[in-house]
């Protein structure tokens, strides 16, 4: 073991483990198993296989008096250290040694919270909009929200998706709000870090976000929920993102700022 130490002929000496193949065996064994799992059992035979090879061989190298070697020490043991009874001294701004916390300001969690609940708040806006010049009904957004948890809804019909339906309500807001909460805290985190000062922010916050965004929800909806996919008019969609967005990081961005304590201590 490391702290055990000898004296040979030519220097001090540490034990060390050896140096073994077997964990890089027994890793090629998991990844054969994985493999198999997807394609044929004759993966899952030979992995199985390597795997306990590996298994079995890294046990026997950790027995004792198997596993470890004696190495040449490159420098002499150092002395013990002795405690010393007092106080510590605590180290201030200006001072030798002083660490900062960089960004030594930061948006407490509160500042994404709010920023997620407005862009929740005005997001369904345009969503409705779209839903009455369109021709729904106000309930029909709101009806494919939740069938992003409920894979029946999407087989249903338009007249159907355009009926008020209480669960379908309390799911379609139980989604929003927890998707707007998420993401606020993403804005809190992320966007202050940012560099290029308010204006990049925004501009990330407000565009660049929204249409990842955009481009996520339309690739997951395609593999969850794929006749549901086709009733959502995408761009309008989009539009939604956006005021998300610029909402949420107008909030984080207008944050005030707390400071965050040194590295070195208070």
């Amino acid at each position: 073991m490391y702290d055990e130490f000898s004296r040979a002929a030519d220097g001090p000496t540490v034990e060390v483990p050896k140096p073994t193949i077997w964990p890089m065996v027994l890793s090629l064994g998991v990844a054969l198993l994985a493999a198999g799992v997807a394609t044929s059992p004759a993966f899952l035979v030979l992995g199985g296989l390597v795997f306990v090879a590996g298994l079995v061989g890294w046990v026997r190298g950790l027995l004792q008096g198997r596993g470890h070697t004696e190495e040449l020490m490159s420098a002499p043991v150092p002395d013990p250290v002795v405690g010393r009874p007092g106080g510590v001294e605590q180290l201030h701004p200006g001072m030798p040694g002083y660490r900062f916390r960089l960004p030594v300001k930061i948006h407490p969690i509160s500042a994404g919270v709010k920023g997620g609940l407005a862009g929740g708040l005005v997001m369904p806006l345009p969503a409705f909009a779209w839903a009455l010049l369109s021709g729904h009904s106000v309930w029909f957004p709101v009806n494919l929200l939740a069938g992003i948890l409920l894979p029946g809804v999407g087989a249903a019909s338009v007249a159907e998706l355009e009926q008020f339906r209480p669960t379908l309500l309390l799911i379609g807001i139980v989604i929003h709000v927890a998707i707007s909460l998420v993401v606020g805290l993403l804005y809190g985190v992320v966007l202050p870090t940012l560099p290029k000062g308010v204006v990049w922010q925004m501009v990330c916050g407000g565009l660049v976000v929204p249409l990842l965004w955009t481009g996520l929800s339309y690739g997951l909806m395609g593999v969850v929920n794929p006749l549901l996919r086709a009733h959502v008019d995408w761009a309008w969609y989009a539009v939604s993102q956006f005021v998300f967005g610029l909402v949420a990081a107008l909030v984080v961005v207008r944050s005030e700022q707390v400071a965050v304590a040194p590295a070195g201590g208070p």
